[in-house]
């Protein structure tokens, strides 16, 4: 295994190769990979943005190429090609600065099953990650970098990735002390109110009610801790909601009505800005491919017969 993981751990160019490599649009990409151990994943290729995101669940980072710092919990990071980045559920990361566009894939995990990985190792508390990130090199690096090779590859057998993901999670979860969190206690309460009525209307006074602090005092702790004001906040939050309901087959017209936004036009506007590809499309990624391939058949048939009843052009 430990050859294996060698294999796969790229090579760090450095930094002036990096900045002179030939920009490409960014691409990006979503999909359910195979295997039960693995909620979701996604692709982004040659992106030059700064990119501000909230996680939905636990998820394994690597980064393949690129170099960019990365604001998390009040701290800034540098990261890499070749390292390794993690985000817990309902965390905001930002981009501050990319230097080199990015190339990342992402796997995201169930909290049960990173909370069975905390268990079995005997932790207690609080499920967490042990760091935000884990620079080139390091045993969780290779780990996760071997994890994600296994799950992209076809020849991959389930118990190959099954057994690279539970090495990986060993390696990165930990447990922190009730009330250690660097959140004051008004911020956690705010934000866990914004969960609980992220479909309707807020107003700051009820917010800072709810948080029991003024408003004023509020705003400026909550940025400073979460990295976003309260409103781009639950943005984000109802996006993550959208993404959800979209992955359960939801319409997009419906899921916009569900998560609180005032109509499809809404959703497609911050859908896009955040997640980086229309909702429509999002929800297509998450297609069973037989589906799939029936609605690709039947619009090649529906042309086939459009094109039948055309005239030819004029010579």
């Amino acid at each position: 295994m430990a050859a294996k993981i060698a294999q796969v751990r790229p090579e760090v160019p450095a930094y002036a190769e990096l900045v002179h490599s030939t920009a490409r649009p960014p691409r990006i990409r979503f999909w359910r990979p195979d295997t039960p151990s693995v909620t979701g994943m996604l692709r982004l290729e040659q992106e030059a943005r700064g990119l501000t995101t909230y996680s939905e669940h636990f998820t394994v980072v690597v980064v393949y190429a690129g170099a960019f710092e990365s604001w998390y919990r009040g701290n800034v990071r540098s990261l890499v090609a070749g390292s390794l980045k993690l985000k817990e559920p309902g965390e905001i990361h930002r981009d501050l600065q990319v230097h080199v566009p990015l190339t990342l894939q992402g796997a995201a995990f169930a909290p049960q099953l990173v909370a069975a990985a905390a268990d079995a190792l005997g932790l207690r508390g609080p499920v967490c990650f042990r760091s935000p990130a884990f620079a080139p090199g390091e045993r969780a690096t290779q780990l996760a970098f071997a994890m994600h090779d296994a799950l992209v590859r076809a020849d991959a057998s389930e118990i190959e990735r099954a057994t690279l993901v539970t090495e990986t999670l060993s390696e990165v979860v930990g447990t922190r002390l009730a009330g250690s969190g660097r959140a004051p206690r008004a911020v956690r309460r705010a934000r866990a109110y914004l969960r609980d009525v992220l479909a309707d209307k807020v107003t700051l006074d009820e917010l800072a009610q709810h948080a029991g602090l003024d408003k004023f005092h509020l705003v400026r702790a909550f940025r400073a801790e979460v990295g976003l004001p309260p409103y781009e906040y639950l943005t984000h939050l109802r996006i993550a909601r959208a993404r959800e309901l979209l992955r359960e087959g939801i319409l997009v017209a419906e899921a916009a009505q569900a998560v609180g936004f005032c109509d499809e036009s809404q959703l497609h506007r911050h859908f896009r800005r955040i997640v980086g590809v229309p909702p429509g499309a999002y929800a297509r990624s998450f297609l069973p491919a037989r589906s799939t391939r029936q609605h690709r058949t039947s619009a090649i048939r529906a042309r086939d017969v459009s094109s039948s009843h055309e005239q030819p052009p004029s010579q």
